[in-house]
């Protein structure tokens, strides 16, 4: 048996402030630089155009995200982002939503700054801005920088494996980057945080706002150390 989904009511996107001429002319130089690199088959246009909208108008990513009506979701973790974010893309649109997402899982600064250069018009006015949601896979070291810009309405933290050591040092760095990070969010930001990642869990040991653990319910599924467990001096709540 079907049944219809009704789309929960979105909120009123705040009345968003014509652009100012440098978010402009960094939006339409984006959109130029991304239409020229697809062409010319130098790329799919996810990071170049906004690296040149970023150097024209530093503050492009919070200027245009505050267009989005339903607020923003940002996903991080060491593994299993690019997937859950387009599982939660895939549940909005399902919803009635019409997601911002970086689908392409370009997820640094300049991607994110790609996507929103890709979903605004040429006038920086955001379509239908009050049926967006923003679902946006953010890198690990990225977080801080994208919380501040999108004032996300949730984060969602998948896991932290030790496979990230190369590129950022010692896991107990990222965790103090996101621990730091979380706490600078506002009270009614959400934590969705992986209850099976002791590390993971454990951000969400001081928080003002609204924590949700996730995890799987089924002891076939346990293993008698965790991976990764070794690597976590605290505990989940």
């Amino acid at each position: 048996m079907s049944r219809t989904v009704e789309r929960p009511a979105a909120r009123p996107a705040a009345a968003a402030p014509r652009p100012d001429p440098r978010t402009l002319a960094a939006v339409l130089a984006g959109k130029t630089v991304g239409a020229a690199s697809r062409a010319l088959g130098r790329g799919g246009g996810t990071a170049l155009p906004g690296v040149v909208a970023e150097w024209i108008q530093p503050a492009l990513l919070a200027r245009l995200a505050r267009q989005i009506g339903a607020g923003t979701a940002c996903v991080t973790g060491t593994n299993g982002k690019t997937t859950t974010a387009r599982m939660v893309a895939a549940m909005a649109r399902h919803a009635g939503y019409l997601p911002v997402h970086n689908r392409s899982g370009s997820n640094l600064m300049r991607g994110l700054a790609a996507t929103m250069v890709a979903a605004v018009g040429p006038t920086g006015r955001l379509p239908d801005a009050d049926r967006r949601l923003g679902v946006l896979e953010v890198d690990e070291a990225t977080l801080p920088q994208a919380a501040a810009a999108v004032r996300p309405r949730a984060v969602a933290v998948t896991n932290l494996f030790r496979d990230q050591l190369d590129r950022y040092g010692e896991v107990d760095s990222i965790a103090a980057l996101w621990r730091r990070t979380l706490d600078l969010l506002p009270e009614e930001t959400a934590r969705v945080l992986n209850a099976d990642d002791p590390l993971v869990a454990s951000l969400g040991g001081r928080a003002r706002g609204p924590v949700l653990y996730y995890g799987v319910d089924d002891a076939a599924c346990a293993l008698a150390t965790p991976e990764h467990a070794a690597d976590s001096r605290w505990c989940g709540t």
